[in-house]
């Protein structure tokens, strides 16, 4: 069981860092892509092209005096020139600078993305320090967690109300559509019943009739669809009707194909009337006249770039780049509808000009006609935001997601990726100019303090500005003890961040190059787990709550101050070794040699050698000391060296001699064993060799019978090599007489077989 837990442990521990890896990889690409779309808004001849279409009225204004006015009238321009026009086709082998260029010829852009991309040309001709702003939507970090929340949002958001989302930010010259009403007056007359199950029918029809959200048909037969609703009793007829009324099922015909790109369309989407149209504002006006609609006829984009809007700071509806591609006869009745819940793909794209008059950067958003809102950007872009970069002119690249993102402080920081790695890698790309981002942080800062205080306990947890008592780790502790109030929580105290502080024990101090002052009382007690502590604990099982490790804060220490040698002897600590874990902590009189066994050497002379401890490394469940060298006295450094020196090169000439003996060895045996192989040739292989003549004899033999006497020669000669027969027969002839001790000498180096 043990073990599957911790293969368990192991297998998602595995899955989490692949999952890491995968939002790093993915946020590196999205990266990239920022700077190919930035390197190509440098394009000298893009930004000739889009300074020669500019009216002379903005040319002549000098980037010094560029305020939010001048500005607003620029935007304003230049929706009323340039159209979104999503049927307008493209070609995959033209780069994108091709594709800028068409669009200028044309006045009109496919999507949202292109039209950012030349307002950008146009404001970096205008010698504008402008930034491209992308809010990246990589693989979430927690997968498993943004699920969660989204479907606890989808049942709150989807109720009784959920046919209001389309109406919400229709203007009041517009006709609201007869199905709006319907279905209200059904919800309010079911909400009137008090049931909990009628309740429960209700959600779970605003969540289908969601799901079945397409553009809408005409206001009439959707009227028709409610009204028949509101006749039949029954909460179950009711329900579907509820669904029914929402979506009109209409076969449209020939002719009005082009107009409609789907079966389903929602109830108070082009339900308006052509006069109705006519009086929504101008950004909103621009980005659907190029579309095709039923109740007006197809018009000329030429026109439309003659209308300038009445109203240029409105947050008029626009479409996105990528609903657009995808859903090109789909309409939103309003853009704050697609913003307001996040749920389809926003404007992920703007810009940011810096003021020098303000000396502040300010937020463009040329899709919305937007300017110096950041809380519109935020609105219309897709949620979550979790990084909002700016790359400028020159390539550097800044984080400024704390200036649009409300929830900077609380949610968005724990859906980020490691804010050291993050750092790391914006650091090649970070801006010269320090005084200008300094200035930003502040700005930054300014704008978080403004906030109010959260209302809910869990924002306080690691909040970069408040923090609760009861949030504190084991090693925090707020000082003063009569620290300020900034104000309660649920009748909890609130204090400023800056007054936590990090407590540590004696030794982490000393790791740090500073000491607790002398009657010093602990500020903290806590219960320690060093193995120390733990065998304390086992010899005395009545200590086993007991809070034994004290902490320490900084105000209680001060740095520390290094031991002086005295008499050539290094002052050592209660283990015999040095602590050098900072460069200040070298004892006074005392230098630091990295050579290897000097502690030999130093014994031999009688000189005092120290090992330094430079850490600890945690491993086997053990704390092991990491050394660095040794500590000697300055006065030996030089005699120590000397003599290292000697000492080594003693070592080396050891060593080649025993390298040269060993060669020689080699070379013995070697030569050894070529005198054993040609004595042994002598003496088992001439009686073969004397062999050979005598089957030479047969002269007169056919040449079959020749070449089977030479190879039966042959066999006969090569056993006769092998293994002598003849060899007991040879030794009785031969008269035996002892051997002599100079003869046994003499054969005392032979093999057993050579002394047969």
């Amino acid at each position: 069981m043990e073990f599957e837990t911790n293969l368990r442990r192991l297998m998602k521990r595995f899955s989490k860092e692949v999952h890491e890896d995968t939002h790093k990889v993915h946020l590196l690409c999205l990266l990239a892509n920022g700077f190919y779309r930035n390197n190509i808004c440098n394009q000298p001849d893009l930004q000739a092209i889009g300074l020669s279409i500019t009216p002379t009225r903005f040319t002549k204004v000098p980037p010094q005096d560029v305020d939010i006015c001048y500005l607003s009238n620029l935007v304003k321009w230049f929706i009323g020139t340039f159209t979104v026009n999503a049927d307008l086709s493209t070609n995959e082998r033209d780069g994108l600078q091709t594709t800028l260029e068409r669009r200028f010829a044309i006045y009109s852009v496919q999507d949202d993305e292109e039209l950012v991309h030349i307002f950008l040309l146009i404001l970096r001709a205008l010698q504008l320090p402008t930034r491209l702003v992308l809010s990246l939507q990589p693989v979430p970090l927690k997968l498993s967690a943004a699920k969660g929340k989204k479907s606890s949002k989808e049942e709150s958001t989807e109720g009784p109300g959920g046919s209001s989302e389309t109406s919400s930010q229709v203007p009041e010259n517009q006709t609201k559509p007869k199905t709006s009403r319907g279905t209200r007056q059904e919800d309010s007359s079911s909400k009137g019943t008090g049931s909990p199950s009628a309740k429960g029918k209700r959600s779970k029809a605003a969540a289908v009739g969601k799901k079945r959200r397409e553009p809408s048909s005409s206001g009439e037969e959707e009227g028709k669809a409610g009204e028949q609703g509101k006749e039949i009793p029954g909460r179950a007829h009711g329900r579907e009707l509820r669904v029914a009324s929402r979506v009109s099922y209409k076969e449209e015909s020939g002719s009005d194909k082009a107009s409609s790109g789907s079966d389903f369309e929602l109830s108070g989407g082009e339900a308006h009337h052509p006069s109705g149209e006519d009086s929504e504002p101008g950004p909103s006006r621009q980005r659907k006249a190029p579309q095709r609609t039923k109740a007006g006829p197809k018009s000329d984009s030429r026109t439309q770039r003659g209308n300038h809007p009445k109203h240029p700071g409105f947050p008029a509806a626009s479409t996105s780049s990528s609903s657009s591609k995808s859903k090109k006869g789909k309409k939103m009745s309003s853009g704050g509808e697609q913003a307001e819940g996040g749920k389809a793909a926003g404007v992920n794209q703007w810009l940011e000009v810096f003021c020098e008059r303000e000396e502040t950067w300010l937020c463009v958003d040329c899709v919305h006609g937007v300017v110096g809102q950041p809380l519109m950007c935020y609105q219309y872009a897709t949620k979550p935001m979790t990084y909002v970069i700016g790359i400028d002119n020159n390539g550097w690249v800044r984080d400024v997601t704390q200036r649009y993102d409300p929830a900077w402080m609380t949610a968005t920081r724990k859906c980020r990726v490691d804010a050291k790695w993050w750092a790391e890698t914006l650091r090649p790309y970070q801006s010269p100019l320090v005084d200008r981002e300094k200035k930003e942080d502040l700005e930054f800062q300014a704008k978080h303090l403004d906030q109010p205080l959260p209302t809910v306990i869990g924002t306080y947890k690691n909040h970069p500005l408040y923090a609760l008592k009861r949030h504190l780790l084991k090693y925090e502790a707020i000082y003063p003890e009569t620290a300020a109030i900034i104000g309660y929580c649920r009748g909890e105290a609130v204090y400023s961040r800056d007054c936590v502080h990090t407590l540590h024990s004696k030794d982490t101090w000393l790791k740090q190059g500073r000491v607790v002052r002398l009657g010093e009382v602990p500020y903290k007690m806590v219960k320690g787990y060093s193995n120390r502590a733990r065998k304390a604990r086992l010899a005395q099982p009545e200590l086993q709550d007991h809070n034994d490790l004290g902490l320490f804060g900084k105000w209680q220490t001060e740095d520390y101050q290094p031991p002086v040698a005295v008499d050539g002897k290094v002052p050592r600590n209660e283990f015999g070794n040095v602590y050098l874990f900072l460069p200040s902590m070298m004892p006074v009189g005392c230098v630091q040699l990295n050579l290897p066994n000097l502690h030999r050497v130093a014994r031999k002379l009688d000189i005092d050698c120290v090992q330094a401890i430079i850490g600890f490394d945690f491993h086997n469940g053990y704390s092991h000391p990491v050394t660095d060298g040794y500590i000697v006295c300055e006065e030996y450094k030089d005699v120590l060296l000397a003599a290292w020196e000697n000492e080594q090169a003693l070592i080396e000439k050891k060593e080649k001699e025993k390298r040269e003996k060993r060669a020689v060895g080699n070379w013995k045996l070697l030569i050894k064993g070529l005198l054993i192989r040609e004595r042994l040739r002598l003496r088992y292989g001439t009686k073969s060799e004397a062999g050979a003549p005598h089957t030479d004899t047969g002269g007169g033999l056919s040449s079959d019978e020749e070449e089977g006497t030479s190879s039966q020669a042959k066999a006969a000669s090569i056993l006769a090599a092998s293994w002598p027969q003849n060899r007991d027969a040879e030794e009785e002839q031969k008269p035996k007489c002892p051997k002599t001790k100079r003869e046994k000498a003499a054969a005392a180096h032979l093999f057993p077989f050579e002394r047969l």
